[in-house]
Parts: C-alpha cells; structure tokens; sequence
C-alpha cells in the first residue's frame, strides 16, 4: 500500500502544479508517469494471473475457436486481441492496454476538468480503488470502459451510428458493455432536472435499498437474454453502517441539483455520473451487477470539480472538497486491508522481477 501511495501522491503533485502558467505538460507528464505503473506491473491484481494464462494457452491451442469452446468466458474480441499480440508477448499487450487507456483518461480530463482541479481529477482516479487499482486488474472491462469514455464525444455530436459501433466494439471485450446503448438516450433529450424532480429522484433513489431485489429479478431474463456474463444471483452485497449509503445520498443530491444549473454540454455528463450512484443499492442485493457501475464513476472525475466550481460558498466548497478526499483516501485504505484484495494488491512488482519474458 505505502508504494502505491507515494506513487499516487508524485502523479497528483505534477497534476497540481499543471494548473499553473506554461507548465500544463506536468499533466502530461503525470499520465506518463501512471502509463509507467501499469505497463510495467507485473502480477498485480485478482486477475493478472487468469489473464496471463489465456493469452499464454491461447498461443498453445493454435485456434482461437477452438479454444473458445472450452472458454466461452472471453469474449471474441479479447482472444483476437490476444491473438494479435502473440508474436510481441503478454507484455506489450499489457503496454498498450496502458497507452490507451492513459490517453483517454488524459484527454477527458484535459478537456471536461478546469485545469485548477487537475491534481483533483488525479487523485479520485489513484486513490478510489474503484478506478485505477482494479481497472487495472479487470483487463477486459477496462478497455470496455476506455472505449465507452471516447464513444460520449459521438453522444454530443448526435452520431448514434459511430456511438453504438463503438458500444459494439466495446462488447466485444466485454459483453456487459451492451447495457450502455440507451445511454445516447441522455443526449437526445435536454431536459433539466428542476428542484421537485431531484427530490422525487432522491426519494426513488432511497427507496431502491428497498426495492432493489425485486426490481433487479425482473429485468435478469433481458440481461440474460443478451449472454451478459454475470452470476447476478452468486451473492449479496452487505450493508455496512450505512455511511457509504448516506454518501452516496449525498453526493447524489448534489449532482442532481446543479445538473439545473450547468452548460448544456456539461449536464450529459451530470446525468451519465448520477447513474453510478443508482446501481449503488441495485449492487447491495446482487453485487455482481454493481460492475455496470464501473462504466459511469469514471464520469466523476469530470463532474465532481465541475460542481466545486459552481459552489460559490468557499467553506461549503472546502467542506464538500474534505468529505470527497476523506472518503477516497479512507476506501483506499480499506481496499487494502480487505482479504479479497490485499494478496493481489498487497505488493507492487513489475515485470523486471517476471521468472521470464511473457
């Protein structure tokens, strides 16, 4: 965890000094420097290990169909994607998962984050676990998520053709990416959410934790109907205190209430980030569905500095700044002292400690 963290701390450090006049590279530099952390890991993450060892039996079957008979839990774009790197390795698979994902996550933030909230940006993506860490572990998923993050541009510019090609390459990788077609929904209709519609939304919001269980069964035959690889019913999520839930109100209500006083361009993003915060109780009854929730939270890193910038209120915007670091930094904390993730993500290594080249 201490390596991690003085990592994180030096990526969010450049990012801070970015804002300041001719030095904005220092972002640049900070995405270089993460582009580093991930391409050079090496047996890092729950599933580095599981997807090492497709990419190394994919090479010894000497056909992709063949070997997708006996492993149908891959989807078809990831063993071609496997099969393509084979003459150059693992290895430079993994690099270049890194590039892309790096150059997505940079030009977002370049372009939706005000350049005085950079290190901001940074340190939600290094810190909440929830992104970087086990992006980095979720292969798949994450270019899935990379892919989704570049298809919003098409959103705005009302192009549903390029938008649904890039949510079926998208499926490709990763089959749950099929959830997100009626997300261009979102930028067809401009509405604004007024005062009694958030109250009605957070009342509807509150009553999921209730109702999630039945709602959730409903819907599984059309998940299933479209071969979504998720055990939905394995497991339940456990309600803690009940403080993640009141933060998630919270930070909800707030993203609900300024959506009715941003840029039109903006508020797409507003109602794109409040989605996460729905699948949150949706997830406590089947926690495998809490995953589709990994396509939206990446929106958060634009829409969280954007609401800072709204609060006119400097100690409210302290105040909200404080809860949003306290809560990142704390799920940091807790990520690695959890037994599902602390032998994975315990100890960084990097490929140069590899028993060979892969």
């Amino acid at each position: 965890m201490t390596t991690v963290a003085l990592f994180n701390i030096v990526f969010v450090l450049l990012a801070y000094l970015a804002q300041y006049k001719n030095q904005e590279y220092l972002l640049k530099f900070s995405f270089f420097l993460i582009f580093l952390f991930l391409a050079l890991r090496y047996d890092y993450g729950n599933d580095y290990q599981s997807y090492l060892n497709v990419f190394l039996n994919l090479e010894r079957s000497g056909s992709i169909d063949r070997f997708y008979d006996s492993n149908d839990h891959f989807e078809l774009g990831w063993l071609y994607l496997c099969q393509l790197f084979q003459p150059l390795g693992f290895f430079a698979m993994v690099t270049m998962l890194a590039a892309f994902n790096c150059f997505i996550y940079y030009s977002f933030i370049k372009k939706f984050v005000p350049p005085h909230y950079y290190w901001f940006s940074l340190l939600l993506y290094t810190f909440d676990p929830g992104m970087m860490l086990v992006h980095s572990s979720a292969m798949r998923q994450s270019l899935a998520i990379s892919i989704f993050i570049y298809s919003i541009e098409f959103i705005y510019k009302k192009n549903i053709l390029l938008y649904f090609l890039c949510i079926g390459l998208a499926s490709l990788f990763h089959s749950s990416a099929i959830a997100l077609l009626p997300i261009y929904l979102l930028g067809i209709y401009k509405w604004r959410i007024t005062k009694k519609q958030a109250i009605f939304i957070l009342i509807t919001y509150m009553s999921l934790f209730v109702f999630g269980k039945k709602i959730i069964s409903s819907i599984i035959p059309f998940i299933e109907s479209y071969n979504i690889k998720y055990e939905l019913l394995e497991e339940e999520g456990v309600v803690g205190s009940g403080l993640g839930m009141i933060f998630s109100f919270f930070i909800l209500g707030f993203i609900l209430f300024y959506d009715s006083v941003e840029t039109r361009r903006n508020a797409l993003l507003f109602k794109i980030a409040s989605l996460t915060y729905f699948i949150i109780p949706i997830g406590l009854e089947f926690a495998s569905i809490a995953r589709i929730a990994m396509y939206f939270q990446p929106i958060t890193l634009a829409v969280l500095p954007l609401i800072l910038v709204k609060i006119k209120d400097s100690r409210q915007r302290i105040l909200f700044l404080f809860i949003l670091i306290i809560f990142a930094l704390w799920g940091f904390y807790r990520f690695f002292d959890s037994e599902v993730w602390v032998d994975a993500f315990g100890k960084y290594q990097t490929i140069f400690s590899s028993p060979e080249i892969y």
